[in-house]
């Protein structure tokens, strides 16, 4: 008992929260508070389908107990499947499923989204997208630790990260790629911190959190289960010894099993299947697809298109490599270009080459690896898929799950010394990608997605501007699940 007093005692004098620590949070509340789609554009004409969708499931889910939205979605809301002669999202529904408990808290207290259709949505989008932001900024301000950078460094780069890599246009809207990049992270410190430790032997509830949190992202944004196989990947590189190595993989695993079981449980009674309902939709014949006007909900199901398929001839390999390489500099560099947003990733990108080339632990030139490795997949799989781009919002949210994990490396750039030129061409390339993300927080996710480049255009008009002639998406007709 004497023992257990002492232990609360130490706990309650020590310091918790540092001011250097919640500086980023307390700003990406002061900048994305005001800004939330249903406070600055309430009109349900401005709303995107991909939120519309999100809301409808969290209210099935919430006042049904199911993922039917026949109820509570309008008629001419796209990116939806039909089974069995009823509605449902394409989307997955882990993040719906997370934000049902608040929003059945809501109706007790007489708050529903048919009679407050400003003020609901709000809240969710709170607590859905701008707070986990915010603890993204926290969370990179203790994982600096790694790079052994003083306070006001670790507060820049936390900055740097939720600012100059889109996160914060996030924060203003109801979405899952925010939420899935700060559970990204947060996989990720766990593992930084066990990589760090004295004594790992007691880490097994860090691994197991480690795993929730990577099982967290998977389900909320299917893209993210590339950083569930390579973050995992990271632990047999840690200095242990191989019995622990293997237990904390297995730890690890069993940690996402929560997750993942809630996804099964969701999709498996509707779809018929664990997989998530867009992954399914490009695996039928073309004949099996019906085209309409709009915009679907997710990449996924956004990036099939038939806009581009192949001529009648059948293309030579040098017609493939143009196809293919037109494609990736479209992603890198094109109107919805990931350098030509935020050029701040350059930086992180040297930060990951100072990683490799220096004396660091191999658990943390894993990790590196895995920053950059994930991000590859993920644009690799854009290119493959002949992304349609108006279908990116601003900037291109497919991306936004691992810009934070990728420019977190910044952090090994900054731990050096540099020429005051180069500290003048990294401070313009912050300047402008930190610009970029806060004329997208504006609105980064119009009805009809983007046409044109769209930093440009949210200048010009003060938020961003819709596209004219929305690209097609897709519904499809499922047969007895």
């Amino acid at each position: 008992m004497k023992r257990l007093v002492t232990g609360l005692w130490r706990f309650a004098n020590r310091t918790h929260v540092r001011p250097w620590g919640l500086a980023t949070p307390i700003l990406v509340l002061l900048v994305a508070l005001p800004l939330l789609r249903p406070l600055r554009h309430p009109d349900p004409m401005r709303v995107s389908d991909d939120e519309m969708l999100r809301l409808a499931t969290i209210q099935s889910l919430a006042e049904q107990g199911n993922l039917i939205i026949d109820q509570t979605a309008p008629a001419d809301v796209h990116g939806v499947i039909w089974i069995e002669g009823h509605r449902y999202s394409s989307q997955t529904p882990g993040l719906a499923a997370m934000l049902a408990g608040p929003y059945w808290a809501m109706q007790r207290l007489g708050y529903n989204l048919r009679d407050n259709s400003i003020l609901v949505p709000y809240l969710l989008t709170l607590i859905g997208a701008t707070l986990p932001v915010a603890a993204a900024g926290g969370l990179v301000y203790r994982m600096g630790r790694l790079f052994e950078l003083r306070r006001l460094w670790r507060m820049a780069l936390a900055m740097a990260v939720v600012f100059g890599g889109g996160l914060i246009s996030y924060a203003s809207v109801l979405n899952a790629h925010a939420p899935a990049a700060t559970a990204v992270l947060a996989s990720a410190a766990c593992l930084i911190h066990l990589a760090v430790s004295r004594k790992p032997t007691r880490g097994g509830g860090w691994l197991l959190l480690a795993g929730l949190c990577a099982g967290v992202a998977m389900i909320i944004e299917p893209t993210a289960a590339i950083f569930f196989v390579l973050l995992a990947g990271v632990i047999p590189t840690m200095r242990w010894p191989i019995g622990l190595r293997l237990g904390g993989v297995i730890l690890f695993v069993i940690g996402a099993l929560p997750a993942v079981a809630l996804h099964v449980a969701l999709t498996a009674p509707a779809y018929g299947s664990w997989m998530p309902a867009e992954m399914l939709l490009p695996r039928l014949p073309a004949d099996n697809w019906t085209a309409v006007d709009g915009v679907g909900p997710s990449m996924a199901a956004e990036m099939h298109s038939f806009a581009d398929e192949e001529s009648p001839a059948a293309p030579t390999v040098w017609m493939s490599i143009g196809k293919t390489t037109g494609r990736l500099l479209e992603a890198l560099l094109g109107s919805h270009g990931l350098f030509s947003h935020f050029p701040l990733v350059i930086v992180a990108l040297a930060g990951i080459g100072a990683v490799m080339h220096r004396h660091w632990p191999t658990s943390t030139k894993a990790l590196a690896v895995a920053a950059a490795a994930g991000s590859a997949a993920i644009i690799l799989a854009a290119v493959l898929s002949r992304a349609q781009w108006s279908n990116a919002m601003f900037a291109s949210r497919w991306f936004i799950v691992f810009l934070p994990m990728l420019m977190f490396w910044i952090g090994a750039w900054l731990r050096r010394n540099h020429r005051p030129m180069t500290w003048a061409i990294a401070g313009v390339l912050a300047t402008f990608s930190v610009t970029v993300s806060l004329i997208g927080a504006g609105n980064p996710y119009p009805r009809g997605g983007f046409d044109g480049y769209t930093p440009v255009a949210a200048l010009r008009d003060g938020s961003p501007a819709p596209a004219l002639m929305p690209p097609p998406a897709h519904e499809r007709q499922l047969a007895g699940g």
